[in-house]
């Protein structure tokens, strides 16, 4: 767990948090991989039982093609780490162990199997929500640095412009504070969100608390949204949320099925965003 770092004589309290110093979220990014790996082993599964039967039915050409195949996606394997390590945005090996990638994988696997026998559309619901720990993942590792004393705090490396904060929201979450930030128009590019240990938010809630203090409440103006920008976005959020019932409705039986749940899944989560954004902003 990230543990901040604070002086008598210097009241600033800086941290770092990442996945890691979370049981939960670290075994949540496993989510996608799972997948993944999960339909890799089905697929070996499949291949070593079809090369099985093949060389039981006399048919020794079949096996070594099907055998053949799996070489080359093995050999492929040299190079994905490589591919992976190139860039980086990227990096897997402080998060993913060989053990939990496996673990995952075999997870995976059953949940893919049992997903076919619920529903044929199911393993596209349970792939596009995968992909969500995936993308909560990639906010981290965020660190930053709150001094009370002055009156200041940076995200992310990030200085968060206090003078045109108007308010901020903020949410408990096992050992983590989420706190989203609102300000006023004109800053459309600060910091939104800050991601602090519980045992080093007081500082920053300070910090926050006393830019809040400074703004007088009355004043519209530091809405970050208008009336009518307000409604605009409102009206994308139903309208995005509205995509997947709608190909539901319109889509034949079947693979249109499949379709609308992908979309409605990807759309959907737009909409949400869209309409908490504008209510909160």
């Amino acid at each position: 767990m990230a543990e901040p770092r604070l002086q008598p004589e210097d009241p600033a309290v800086s941290w770092r948090y990442d996945v890691t110093d979370s049981r939960l979220l670290h075994t949540l990014t496993y989510a996608l991989p799972g997948m993944l790996g999960g339909v890799v082993l089905l697929v070996a599964l499949l291949a070593g039982r079809i090369a099985l039967d093949a060389v039981r039915a006399g048919n020794v050409g079949r096996a070594v093609g099907v055998l053949g195949v799996a070489v080359l996606a093995l050999l492929v394997r040299r190079y994905v780490p490589a591919l992976l390590g190139a860039t980086d945005a990227f990096d897997p090996s402080g998060r993913y162990s060989l053990r939990g990638l496996a673990a995952s994988s075999v997870v995976g696997a059953a949940a893919v199997l049992w997903s076919l026998r619920v529903s044929p559309v199911a393993p596209f619901a349970l792939f596009v929500a995968s992909w969500l720990p995936t993308v909560l993942a990639a906010e981290f590792p965020t660190e930053g640095r709150a001094t009370p004393e002055t009156g200041t705090l940076v995200v992310d490396g990030e200085s968060v412009p206090l003078d045109a904060l108007s308010h901020h929201r903020t949410v408990s979450v096992g050992g983590v504070a989420v706190s989203w930030l609102s300000y006023a128009r004109g800053v459309p590019r600060a910091p939104r969100t800050v991601v602090v240990p519980t045992n080093a938010f007081e500082a920053v809630r300070a910090v926050l608390e006393d830019a809040e203090r400074r703004h007088d409440e009355s004043d519209e103006s530091r809405s970050s949204l208008g009336g009518a920008e307000r409604a605009i976005v409102a009206a994308f959020g139903l309208g995005s949320l509205a995509v997947g019932p709608t190909l539901w409705m319109l889509l034949p039986p079947g693979r249109g099925r499949a379709v609308a749940l992908y979309g409605g899944a990807l759309f959907g989560v737009f909409g949400a965003v869209f309409l908490w954004y504008a209510a909160t902003a």
